[in-house]
């Protein structure tokens, strides 16, 4: 059933304060996303493969709907779940024009957080029936269109499946545009159920095959269905349902064998067999790996007196060097700044202290510990040069574990010293570690409150973030959603409890392995070049034409 919310038509205030609750609200959220009346609609488009099952159900309806509506001068647009167009039907050259002219083509998000008000964007915040006339819009650019928005939700699953608006050039929507789209979103919602009942019956005979052996775990996941044997029910946690309906939901997956680190803390091996005649579902048998896989890629003690830690902010790297530290002193990572000399480069800056590496080098010899230095990257030319002298004769009693910045950034200086250490640790970024990312996430939460736990749409949100802050961003994004979630008294997380800009999923949740990495690399290229397009893709050996096609099939 539809539901249509807030239909006063009536303008705003001459002093262009919105008048209605529901445009103020969304006014305030647009402005706390960034946006800015004159901005324009942007003109970068996004990947909408993963809304054809959409289109699929709606196209014959706005097919039927463009006969009833001929030459009446309106035109009905269609988004996605997250607000990116699918495809609009306009019945009339003016306003055809003008949708040009505002740049509603596929693929453009129109979520708040891009272009403010809406009846696009404003349906996905309000899930209910939203009219926007002319001056409500919070861009400048829309404010010669009235418009109503409902949003299409799933019958089976209850989710946000798209929105439908019917919009035209005129100061006030005509009241009569309410009942034609509601009709239209209840014949798509009809469309969407008897597809997924198709869905899940292929889904349902797919596990029944291979559920009977009793000793393997199995578990099918389809777009509204989730099934499990008894191993793989109480192998499996919600989060790690999660990381397996964004497996599942790969627009190019094929067969294949994955590794993935489940919230419990186990390493297992997944065969992936996608569910013929469907989409987005895919049929997983597990199985333990025969020898443990570490999270880490280091050996648990240190092997050597001289250790660089470097890696990007975030990724642990300090609290890795205390724990080398600690291994070296026998003591628990808790006692190590107790035990070990750690300087702290950057406070010490910040506070005003002169930082004395030839004083904390004697200190931590004359007492026999380790002496960690975080920063080695901020030192000044004496103190890295003091360092350099100091790996050629550091004591089996007192390692020395220097923590830097990524090696690939440092100056000639400072990875003269690094490459002078005996070992060497790169940590890696959150980015490069999504088979481990739903564990480490729930990890996390379980620290902030051991009460609270992750959905399956929450964790497809995580896995779909480049996390440039790493752990101090994921730490900060889950105290919020933590905080949230408590004030509605729930203990499971939702995607709307992370803050907005952690929200929606993108392209870069489904993508394999391969294009994972491929991804990274190209991510990786593109800072190094400081954004520049040229520079990336020759150092990546490809042409500017491949970068720019790979760049919209990744979803950068």
């Amino acid at each position: 059933m539809c539901h249509v919310g807030l239909i006063d038509t009536l303008p705003s205030r001459p002093d262009r304060t919105p008048q209605r609750p529901v445009i103020e609200h969304s006014w305030r959220r647009s402005a706390m996303s960034g946006v800015r009346p004159e901005d324009n609609t942007p003109a970068r488009t996004h990947d909408i493969g993963s809304a054809d099952p959409l289109l699929d159900a709606a196209r014959p309806v706005l097919d039927d709907a463009a006969a009833r509506l001929a030459d009446t001068d309106v035109s009905l647009l269609l988004v996605d779940h997250e607000c990116r167009m699918v495809t609009r039907v306009a019945f009339g050259t003016t306003v055809e024009r003008r949708l040009d002219a505002i740049g509603a083509a596929p693929g453009v998000p129109f979520g708040e957080d891009m272009v403010g008000t809406t009846a696009l964007g404003t349906p996905a915040e309000t899930r209910g029936g939203v009219i926007v006339n002319s001056t409500e819009h919070y861009l400048e650019q829309f404010r010669t269109i009235s418009c109503f928005g409902q949003p299409i939700i799933h019958p089976a699953t209850r989710r946000l499946a798209g929105i439908i608006c019917m919009s035209e050039i005129a100061d006030r929507i005509n009241p009569l545009a309410v009942p034609v789209v509601n009709g239209i979103v209840a014949d798509i919602a009809d469309r969407l159920l008897d597809r997924s009942r198709a869905h899940q019956r292929r889904v349902l005979d797919a596990f029944q095959r291979a559920a009977p052996r009793r000793d393997v775990a199995v578990a099918a996941i389809g777009d509204d269905l989730q099934l499990t044997n008894a191993l793989a029910a109480e192998l499996l946690s919600p989060t790690d349902i999660g990381a397996l309906r964004a497996i599942a939901t790969d627009p190019a997956l094929r067969s294949t064998t994955l590794p993935l680190t489940l919230v419990s803390g186990a390493e297992v091996e997944i065969a992936v067999e996608p569910v013929a005649g469907t989409r987005g579902a895919a049929l997983f048998r597990f199985r333990p790996f025969l020898t443990p896989t570490p999270t880490r890629s280091t050996p648990a003690r240190p092997s050597s007196t001289t250790v660089a830690v470097s890696g990007e902010p975030g990724t642990g790297r300090t609290t890795l060097a205390l724990e080398l530290a600690a291994e070296a002193l026998g003591t628990d990572a808790l006692d190590t700044e107790s035990a070990a000399v750690v300087v702290d480069v950057a406070d010490a800056l910040i506070n005003g202290r002169r930082v004395d590496v030839a004083a904390d080098l004697t200190r931590a010899r004359s007492s026999g510990v380790p002496l960690v230095i975080d920063g080695v990257d901020l030192l000044d030319d004496r103190s890295i040069a003091l360092l350099t002298h100091a790996t050629a004769s550091t004591p089996a009693a007192s390692p020395l574990l220097l923590v830097s910045g990524p090696r690939a950034q440092a100056s000639p200086a400072v990875a003269a010293l690094l490459g002078r250490c005996a070992r060497r640790v790169d940590p890696a970024p959150l980015r490069h570690r999504s088979s481990e990312l739903a564990a480490i996430a729930s990890g996390v939460l379980g620290q902030i409150d051991p009460e609270l736990t992750l959905s399956g749409p929450a964790t497809d949100a995580l896995l779909s973030q480049d996390w440039p802050g790493n752990f101090a961003e994921l730490i900060a994004v889950l105290r919020e959603a933590a905080a949230a979630c408590r004030d509605r008294m729930a203990r499971v997380i939702e995607a709307t409890d992370l803050p907005s800009g952690y929200r929606t999923t993108s392209r870069a949740a489904h993508l394999s392995g391969r294009e994972q990495a491929e991804r990274a690399a190209i991510v990786d290229a593109l800072d190094r070049a400081g954004g520049n397009k040229v520079h990336a893709a020759r150092d990546l050996g490809i042409s500017r034409t491949t970068l720019y096609a790979r760049m919209r099939a990744l979803g950068i």
